[in-house]
């Protein structure tokens, strides 16, 4: 797998916020089709990242490399200039990201919800919107509901729709932030579930943010462990949540597991 360039490369990237400082130069490499788990304290800059990569918010230092091109600068006149909105835009076509809390359109069922976005925006043909909504209420068990509107829906069940709405996009990486954080306890497996299924059927690049320690031991080719926000530790999960080399990280670990 290593043999390709990475996919994702994130470059000494930094955020402050005022005088708190987010991110702190974080550096790695992504390969295609690879599963990331992202683990560590709240505060520690996890989100952060992945609103970086969906161009939610801008660094205040370094860069992303997508396919080999630059998220954040774009060529000009031989020299780079800071990336304007369609470029913005056609990095972002490429991503896709879940939130801890769901953001569907609740005046459009769930049908709806997963042919909006394609047809607006990529052009999709109705017919074509329609087919691939249907296959993938149907992978996240909910095409029973189709014709249901969000309030009809526990949150498990949005939480699956918003899934399925952000594959629809058919992006080439997903972004994962905390997605069953904001459920009930007995919802969270139906959530898991879907993305276990994903994990190991599909060969898209993914990020997962989660404090679900056993299902990132499950799913993740690799485990990145966040604390003030630099990777202090990674690895594969035999190594990270068997025999961690760092105090912080071991910490952690017996804290969340305790618990």
């Amino acid at each position: 797998m290593n043999q390709q360039p990475p996919q994702l490369q994130v470059r000494n990237l930094q955020k402050t916020y005022g005088s708190h400082k987010v991110l702190r130069g974080l550096n790695v490499d992504i390969q295609s089709g690879e599963k990331i788990a992202i683990i560590g304290p709240s505060g520690s800059g996890k989100s952060t990242l992945l609103r970086i990569l969906m161009t939610l918010e801008a660094p205040n230092g370094g860069d992303v490399i997508l396919d080999g091109e630059s998220v954040w600068t774009m060529p000009a006149n031989g020299t780079e200039k800071k990336a304007d909105e369609a470029h913005l835009h056609r990095m972002r076509s490429k991503l896709g990201m879940v939130f801890q809390h769901f953001f569907l359109f609740p005046h459009l069922s769930v049908h709806q919800n997963l042919t909006l976005a394609p047809k607006l925006v990529n052009q999709t043909s109705p017919q074509v919107a329609d087919e691939r909504a249907t296959e993938l209420l149907e992978m996240v068990g909910m095409n029973a509901k189709a014709n249901a509107y969000p309030a009809q829906l526990s949150g498990g069940q949005k939480q699956r729709v918003a899934i399925a709405r952000a594959l629809a996009m058919q992006p080439e990486v997903m972004l994962f932030d905390e997605v069953t954080s904001a459920l009930d306890p007995e919802l969270v497996h139906e959530v898991l579930s879907v993305l276990r299924k994903l994990a190991k059927k599909s060969d898209m690049t993914m990020l997962l943010v989660t404090h679900e320690m056993n299902f990132a031991r499950e799913i993740a080719d690799r485990v990145l462990f966040f604390d003030q926000g630099v990777i202090l530790e990674e690895g594969p999960p035999s190594e990270i949540f068997t025999a961690p080399a760092e105090q912080r990280t071991q910490e952690f670990l017996k804290t969340v597991l305790e618990a």
